[in-house]
Protein backbone atom coordinates (compact mmCIF):
# COMPACT_ATOMS: atom_id res chain seq x y z
CA UNK A 1 0.00 0.00 0.00
CA UNK A 2 0.77 3.76 -0.50
CA UNK A 3 2.17 5.75 2.68
CA UNK A 4 -0.65 7.86 1.45
CA UNK A 5 -3.17 5.48 1.77
CA UNK A 6 -5.32 7.91 4.06
CA UNK A 7 -5.12 10.84 1.93
CA UNK A 8 -8.54 10.79 1.69
CA UNK A 9 -9.96 10.04 4.78
CA UNK A 10 -11.07 12.18 7.38
CA UNK A 11 -9.80 11.31 10.96
CA UNK A 12 -10.99 13.26 14.08
CA UNK A 13 -9.50 11.77 17.45
CA UNK A 14 -7.91 13.26 20.06
CA UNK A 15 -4.34 11.72 22.00
CA UNK A 16 -3.80 12.63 25.79
CA UNK A 17 -0.20 14.14 26.73
CA UNK A 18 0.43 10.91 28.34
CA UNK A 19 -0.36 8.88 25.36
CA UNK A 20 1.79 11.22 23.61
CA UNK A 21 4.79 10.97 25.95
CA UNK A 22 4.64 7.22 25.95
CA UNK A 23 5.31 7.56 22.36
CA UNK A 24 8.32 9.62 21.57
CA UNK A 25 10.76 6.84 22.54
CA UNK A 26 9.08 5.46 19.53
CA UNK A 27 9.97 7.90 17.13
CA UNK A 28 13.24 8.09 15.41
CA UNK A 29 15.48 11.33 16.06
CA UNK A 30 14.48 13.44 12.98
CA UNK A 31 10.77 13.09 14.07
CA UNK A 32 11.60 13.92 18.02
CA UNK A 33 13.65 16.88 16.23
CA UNK A 34 9.95 17.67 14.51
CA UNK A 35 7.90 17.17 17.45
CA UNK A 36 10.36 19.50 19.08
CA UNK A 37 10.42 22.09 16.40
CA UNK A 38 6.77 21.76 16.79
CA UNK A 39 6.52 22.61 20.65
CA UNK A 40 8.98 25.35 20.49
CA UNK A 41 6.99 27.26 17.84
CA UNK A 42 3.63 26.65 19.60
CA UNK A 43 5.42 28.28 22.62
CA UNK A 44 6.71 31.24 20.77
CA UNK A 45 2.93 31.46 19.27
CA UNK A 46 1.66 31.56 22.83
CA UNK A 47 3.98 34.01 24.69
CA UNK A 48 3.88 36.55 21.60
CA UNK A 49 -0.56 35.85 21.92
CA UNK A 50 0.22 36.75 25.86
CA UNK A 51 2.53 39.92 25.18
CA UNK A 52 0.62 41.45 22.69
CA UNK A 53 1.08 45.61 23.05
CA UNK A 54 -1.81 47.91 24.31
CA UNK A 55 -1.59 51.61 23.58
CA UNK A 56 -2.17 52.50 27.25
CA UNK A 57 -1.78 56.51 26.39
CA UNK A 58 -5.04 55.96 24.17
CA UNK A 59 -6.67 54.88 27.36
CA UNK A 60 -5.73 57.46 29.43
CA UNK A 61 -2.73 56.08 31.62
CA UNK A 62 0.10 57.67 31.28
CA UNK A 63 3.98 55.95 31.83
CA UNK A 64 4.22 56.59 35.32
CA UNK A 65 0.67 55.03 36.09
CA UNK A 66 1.60 52.25 33.99
CA UNK A 67 4.59 51.13 36.45
CA UNK A 68 2.59 51.69 39.05
CA UNK A 69 0.43 49.20 38.17
CA UNK A 70 3.00 46.69 36.68
CA UNK A 71 4.57 46.51 40.14
CA UNK A 72 1.38 46.05 41.99
CA UNK A 73 -0.21 43.55 39.31
CA UNK A 74 3.30 41.85 40.17
CA UNK A 75 2.19 40.24 43.48
CA UNK A 76 -0.96 38.40 41.33
CA UNK A 77 1.39 36.79 38.79
CA UNK A 78 2.42 33.77 39.68
CA UNK A 79 -1.22 32.99 41.24
CA UNK A 80 -2.77 34.20 37.95
CA UNK A 81 -0.64 31.46 36.31
CA UNK A 82 -1.05 28.78 38.18
CA UNK A 83 -3.52 25.70 36.07
CA UNK A 84 -6.04 26.65 38.70
CA UNK A 85 -6.70 29.93 37.84
CA UNK A 86 -7.68 29.14 34.23
CA UNK A 87 -11.12 28.81 35.17
CA UNK A 88 -11.22 32.87 34.91
CA UNK A 89 -10.17 32.87 31.12
CA UNK A 90 -13.44 30.89 29.95
CA UNK A 91 -16.23 33.33 28.83
CA UNK A 92 -18.96 32.88 31.99
CA UNK A 93 -21.40 33.33 29.28
CA UNK A 94 -21.03 30.13 28.02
Amino acid sequence: MSSDKFADMDYNFAVSASEIIKELPKLTEAERRAVLDKLRELVEDETAMNHRTIDLRSRGISKEQAGDLRARLKTFAEDWERPEAAIYDEDAAR
